[in-house]
């Protein structure tokens, strides 16, 4: 059997590209890679640095349906 490895995707940071979106990602990583610096890992696997304003951008799709399926699980 064959071993697959998955790496997700990186952004590198705050650029105005026609593929940029906003990210779901646990408030928490969020708050202390503002303070700290450093990368959040979004719920579809990207990860990019929280310096920009996410209401200018589209939600990221992946994440979106992300959210929704738990949202769905914890009210089940």
């Amino acid at each position: 059997m064959s071993e697959q490895k998955t790496e997700p995707r990186t952004n590198d940071g705050d650029t105005d590209g026609a593929g940029d979106v906003a990210h779901y990602a646990r408030k928490e990583d969020i708050t202390r890679a503002a303070i700290e610096g450093g990368l959040v890992t979004a719920l579809c696997g990207t990860k990019f640095q929280p310096v920009r304003d996410p209401q200018r951008f589209p939600v990221c799709q992946p994440c979106q349906r992300l959210l929704n399926q738990l949202d769905q699980r914890s009210l089940s």
